[in-house]
């Protein structure tokens, strides 16, 4: 199962609000606390405050959303999830082809916003939506500061999930089963 922080529509961020909506979707891969869950608000609000972005999302590879922030988040952020993380691998999978060996950022540049996708480790991926008065190298720096907290936080709940697997088959079942109600709208 994957926490997935989401801001209730207003600029929490910009107006130290800390409240959100929480949503509990099951993946089967991550779980992720409360403690977990504030480090890594804290990193991506970090870059809405410093760099001025709209929005950051934090993915895994295969396009699910770990976390999301920001005041303008898309509809559908499963959607955004998978396009972006889609994009990352096929342009990756085009520098490998290229014998290119060190691709780890994707910079989209469009009309209104832009968007800076960079690799987390080797699993996740945050992308960072931001608008023309923002400069690139901005947030290209920042992503690079905060890259190595959001990468020791995810190793340390991969870890403990991994841990969470090795349980009793039955035993593990309940657990996510009453987590899952837990959670349940």
């Amino acid at each position: 199962m994957t926490i997935v922080a989401k801001n209730n529509g207003n600029n929490s961020a910009a107006n130290g609000d800390n409240s959100e909506k929480i949503d509990a979707r099951p993946n089967g891969s991550l779980i992720v606390s409360e403690d977990d869950g504030r480090r890594i608000r804290r990193q991506l609000d970090r870059m809405i405050m410093e760099a001025g972005a709209s929005t950051t999302l934090l993915l895994d590879k295969s396009g699910e959303v770990v976390s999301a922030r920001g005041d303008q988040l898309p509809k559908d952020l499963d959607v955004m999830g998978a396009l972006l993380a889609g994009t990352f691998a096929t342009s990756r999978e085009i520098a490998r082809m290229r014998e290119e060996t060190d691709f780890r950022t994707l910079f989209q540049q469009g009309a209104q916003e832009n968007t800076l996708t960079e690799l987390v480790g080797e699993s996740w991926l945050i992308s960072v939506i931001f608008g023309k008065s923002t400069h690139v190298g901005l947030v290209r720096d920042l992503t690079r500061q905060i890259t190595p907290e959001l990468e020791a936080v995810l190793l340390q709940v991969q870890r403990r999930s991994r841990n969470m697997s090795g349980l009793n088959p039955s035993f593990r079942t309940s657990v996510e089963d009453t987590i899952d109600l837990l959670f349940k709208d």
